[in-house]
């Protein structure tokens, strides 16, 4: 409730505070990426879509821009069977 109340009162967190908080997050997803056995930042892993193909993608831990993400899971299409997966 706090938070919506500093967000709808256009609250802006200085530089001192935003900076640590951005750095931690970043950390965590970096250190989360690499307990999963990932690239830190990004990499080309193999991946398997739904119809069981392989394929070589791009991997980010912070984003992509070939693909949608809800979630957990990530949408994007395959060249091997040619179509979404």
């Amino acid at each position: 409730m706090l938070c919506q109340i500093l967000i709808a009162s256009g609250y802006h967190a200085s530089l001192t505070i935003a900076l640590p908080v951005v750095a931690a997050i970043v950390l965590g997803r970096i250190g989360f990426a690499r307990a999963r056995g990932r690239p830190a930042l990004a990499g080309k892993v193999v991946v398997r879509c739904s119809k069981g193909h392989l394929f070589r993608t791009v991997w980010s831990p912070f984003g992509s821009l070939t693909s949608i993400r809800l979630g957990f899971a990530r949408f994007q299409r395959c060249p091997v069977g040619n179509h979404c997966a």
